[in-house]
């Protein structure tokens, strides 16, 4: 039973979320602090999987107490839940705080981020993971240039003229960048010649995306030789996913920052690979596994390390404060079922006391919830089928079957039909 601490000043609120938040009493421990200073005491007494914190509150408000938590409690999830809409304010949570929802906040939305936040932390503290993370000596650092964008978008004069002053100081990153932003990946009106243009057609968030990938790709050339491992073909399938990813939520007239969360966590997907550089005896044994028995990559790894690429990445990315929507889509890619399983499971048991246990009945995950929180296309959705269909290679509009789409995933969500349309999309990639 998951232990979860519920913290404001006004006691109207508390009275709310009891009251809307009963149901949940078979699934969820509840204990509720009307102050920061109460909710650090009843910390101090017992552990807590996750803390739910308002953000205006006096002597410690809700940034610097998730601050303290982060500090003392680092497993415990941290969520904001606030009106506070202040720019400033926001921008101090972003560093302690995995999710931030807005008052007034709907029960079921509430329930839902809490369960698939909780998931994914409980992903990246996997034993088998940790420890593989943890006895790699020389894992890549955060560029220093990426944490410079984000300082100079931190401030209250923020600019894209000074973030493209900022990555123009970079000789080498800006040839890359700019090399890159001029290539048939992007298709751009017009040659870019200077990253303050770059910025401007990309944006912020696409931009910083390409400064992690470029950084960390370069800082593993050696040891890819080593292990005649090629980076040039990741990177060019890590672009490929992200463009189709970004194509995919654009014929599904998502909106403008889904396809941007596609494109961004499409060029992203696979840097959990480039870690396994890293262990080079396990390396050597997955592909060794696959060679042998004929298996995919990520079937080897579970099998030879427990865990997959797509959790290392995720790992790292979390050691980088990279938002968790990203975070979340690098760790699921593969397998986006896994993510909605038990989170749906849990909400539609125990919404209701009355409601009979979930079961997977006909191929699909039976849940109220489903429909109201992955309606339409989702970024996960698109950088799923995306690396499906170009790890497939050979898609036609005659096509039938995908060996790497999560099908139980894609009819959960009413999404199955949609897949011939998403191939034409491949196709016009491809052209």
């Amino acid at each position: 039973m998951r232990k979860i601490l519920f913290v404001d000043d006004d006691q109207k609120v508390i009275q709310e979320l009891k009251g809307m938040l009963h149901p949940m009493r078979y699934e969820w421990d509840m204990e509720f602090a009307g102050s920061g200073k109460d909710a650090l005491k009843s910390m101090e007494k017992s552990s807590f999987d996750v803390v739910v914190s308002d953000m205006d509150m006096p002597e410690i408000d809700g940034v610097k107490l998730l601050d303290i938590v982060m500090e003392r409690y680092p497993a415990t999830v941290r969520i904001m839940h606030s009106e506070n809409s202040d720019r400033a304010m926001t921008m101090r949570s972003v560093e302690c705080t995995h999710q931030f929802l807005m008052k007034p906040c709907d029960v079921e939305i509430m329930k839902y981020t809490i369960e698939r936040t909780y998931k994914l932390q409980n992903l990246l503290r996997n034993e088998t993971l940790v420890k593989t993370v943890t006895g790699i000596k020389d894992l890549p650092c955060l560029p220093k240039l990426y944490g410079l964008i984000l300082k100079e978008m931190q401030s209250p004069e923020a600019s894209l003229k000074k973030v493209g002053e900022i990555i123009s100081q970079d000789v080498s990153m800006s040839t890359k960048i700019l090399k890159l932003v001029n290539s048939a990946f992007f298709g751009l009106p017009q040659r870019i010649t200077d990253p303050q243009q770059a910025t401007v057609y990309l944006g912020i968030e696409t931009l910083k995306a390409l400064v992690l990938s470029i950084h960390v790709f370069s800082s593993f050339t050696k040891k890819a030789e080593f292990l005649e491992f090629s980076l040039e073909e990741m990177w060019r399938h890590n672009l490929m996913v992200g463009r189709l990813a970004r194509d995919i939520a654009r014929a599904e007239l998502a909106e403008r920052n889904v396809a941007e969360e596609a494109l961004i966590a499409g060029i992203l997907h696979d840097i959990g690979k480039l870690i396994l550089l890293k262990v080079p005896d396990q390396y050597k044994e997955v592909m060794n596994f696959i060679e042998k028995t004929g298996s995919d990559f990520v079937e080897a790894e579970y099998v030879v390390m427990k865990t997959s690429h797509a959790e290392l990445g995720a790992y790292l990315l979390g050691l980088w404060g990279i938002p968790d929507s990203i975070v979340e889509i690098v760790a699921f890619h593969h397998e986006p079922s896994k993510l909605i399983e038990n989170v749906f499971t849990t909400l539609s048991n125990h919404s209701d006391k009355t409601v009979d246990k979930t079961k997977p009945t006909g191929g699909i995950l039976k849940s109220r919830s489903t429909k109201k929180f992955l309606k339409g296309l989702t970024a996960l959705t698109a950088v799923h089928v995306a690396n499906a269909l170009v790890m497939q290679k050979d898609c036609t509009p005659d096509t039938t079957t995908f060996p790497y789409v999560d099908m139980l995933y894609l009819r959960t969500l009413n999404l199955a039909d949609k897949l011939p349309e998403w191939v034409e999309c491949y196709s016009n990639l491809m052209q």
